[in-house]
């Protein structure tokens, strides 16, 4: 089974109801991956969605169902590695999940993560992919 980190962007699309990034949720819930995460990257999400321009659009009750769900259901893992440098510092916990949870790739909409063609290919010794939504979803259906 695939082991994925989501970034905390792709959650916050879905509570949006995205309608591109809603089927990563699905996916999910039906146990067709199993979601890695950390203390640090459920802070994040936590604190993100809190945000005044984001909380008058998103519902209250639905984000702290994912929260609960995530803190339950995916496989919680304690940070301990410093990860290759990426062009944004903040996304070191994201990197920090996948290596320390040996994640086979990071689901984000991130273009500090996906197009840093050097990050890649350090992350690549580690196993771990830098995905896109769609990229997933293809891998899912492949499988």
């Amino acid at each position: 089974m695939l082991r994925i980190v989501i970034d905390t962007n792709v959650w916050i699309r879905i509570l949006l109801r995205g309608r591109v990034t809603l089927p990563i949720l699905t996916a999910w819930q039906t146990e067709r991956f199993q979601l890695i995460t950390s203390h640090a990257l459920l802070e994040e999400y936590d604190h993100v969605w809190r945000r005044p321009r984001l909380r008058v659009k998103i519902d209250p009750r639905q984000a702290e169902k994912l929260y609960r769900q995530m803190r339950f259901r995916a496989e919680m893992v304690e940070l301990k590695t410093i990860p290759p440098r990426c062009r944004d510092p903040q996304n070191h916990p994201v990197l920090a999940t996948a290596i320390d949870g040996r994640a086979s790739a990071i689901v984000t909409g991130d273009d500090d993560l996906r197009a840093d063609d050097e990050l890649r290919n350090a992350m690549a010794k580690y196993g771990v992919q830098l995905l896109g939504v769609q990229s997933l979803l293809d891998a899912l259906e492949d499988r």
